[in-house]
């Protein structure tokens, strides 16, 4: 298989980076990144300065891609604005989909990190990152929505919880006030995804959790 992942320099993207690496099913990667990773013989790493607007290299290099791994997001400390997170969430997202379904295998699978607090729907009350949350939430919306429009578009939105580095032991008071899983669970749970696809959509954390 021919993944293409996004935002591999992160915490998610890199553990999802080295699983790639070591996974015989993955054939090649490509990396959209705005910086250089260091090299492996089954790596392309192409650089994307605005995700809003890809090169002709990046339309090149996802050609015949089977999957992407989408991890581009705003962590809710670090949302400068609601016009950024728009740009960033809905904007980015939505404009890969279309990239990667003019240029790459049918069928495609796209999997998208999303969170435990997206909200899709847009009236309901919330009682905390009210904005966050339905934008995270109509992300989830327009990727199935397009895949819905579009014949041989998959898309498989994984909803994490607190997201905790692998070996370390979970806080006891983690699972009492949040849910939470494991990076390299997490990595492999949208890894599977890519690779076979899902017998649903959209995937909660704590069935994230027991699946594994």
């Amino acid at each position: 298989m021919k993944c293409i992942l996004a935002g591999s320099s992160g915490f998610v993207g890199h553990e999802l980076l080295e699983q790639c690496l070591k996974n015989p099913s993955v054939t090649s990667i490509v990396a959209l990144s705005r910086r250089e990773l260091p090299p492996h013989d089954k790596l392309q790493v192409v650089i994307v300065e605005d995700f809003s607007s890809y090169p002709d290299t990046a339309k090149e290099a996802v050609k015949d891609a089977d999957a992407c791994i989408w991890t581009i997001g705003l962590t809710p400390t670090k949302v400068p604005d609601e016009e950024t997170a728009r740009r960033v969430s809905i904007g980015y997202t939505t404009t890969a989909a279309k990239l990667f379904n003019e240029n790459c295998r049918k069928p495609f699978r796209f999997v998208y990190c999303s969170g435990a607090g997206a909200e899709q729907d847009q009236t309901k009350p919330l009682w905390f990152m009210q904005d966050y949350r339905r934008i995270r939430g109509q992300v989830e919306s327009e990727i199935l929505k397009f895949a819905n429009e579009n014949a041989g578009f998959e898309s498989y939105i994984v909803k994490p919880g607190l997201i905790f580095s692998r070996g370390v032991p979970l806080p006891s008071f983690v699972s009492n006030i949040a849910t939470s899983i494991k990076v390299d669970n997490l990595a492999a749970k949208m890894l599977d995804l890519a690779l076979k696809g899902g017998e649903k959509k959209v995937w909660e954390n704590s069935e994230v959790n027991s699946g594994l």
